[in-house]
């Protein structure tokens, strides 16, 4: 991928902050964070190149996002509360976070006509399996309230793909 203006929401975290870097080479990469989880100098070097711009906001924040999904072409979404303890601790937050903030990047992609949203799940959606490694033909058992939102976040991206036309991953 080359020429293109991509958005990485958790970019500033260790996987967002890596495929930042990738894509930064041949492209406009706009990295947001709220830094709750991710940290400024996994991509402080990343924010010198004049092809990267940081913006430091939430996924819950819709008018943030439309404004940094304007004429993006892909958006890669990795921000989320990535812990389980933490989704047991606090349930709301996870759910506020997980679940609104990936509706409203679905939302500002769609309404952007972003050409592809490629979402970051988590193989605790399948819960204890008896084999491993776990594969996507299996059937959803989460067992935590972190699993269930990226249970929820995919079926989202499958819901957008089917009634609105947005390419989803």
């Amino acid at each position: 991928m080359k020429g293109k203006r991509v958005v990485v929401t958790g970019g500033a975290g260790f996987i967002g902050s890596n495929i930042a870097e990738v894509l930064s080479t041949d492209n406009e990469v706009i990295i947001i964070d709220d830094l709750s989880s991710g940290r400024l100098q996994n991509i402080s070097h990343l924010t010198q190149k004049p092809t990267v711009r940081f913006m430091q906001g939430s996924i819950t924040d819709l008018p943030l996002l439309l404004n940094a999904f304007a004429a993006a072409d892909y958006v890669f979404h990795l921000a989320a509360i990535p812990s389980v303890p933490m989704s047991i601790h606090d349930p709301l937050r996870s759910n506020d976070v997980n679940i609104l903030g990936t509706l409203n990047a679905l939302v500002a992609a769609r309404d952007c006509q972003v050409k592809k949203v490629v979402f970051s799940s988590s193989c605790a959606i399948y819960g204890d399996t008896p084999s491993l490694p776990a594969r996507e033909t299996m059937p959803p058992a989460p067992l935590s309230p972190y699993a269930v939102t990226k249970a929820a976040g995919e079926q989202y991206c499958a819901v957008f793909r089917h009634v609105f036309g947005l390419p989803t991953v």
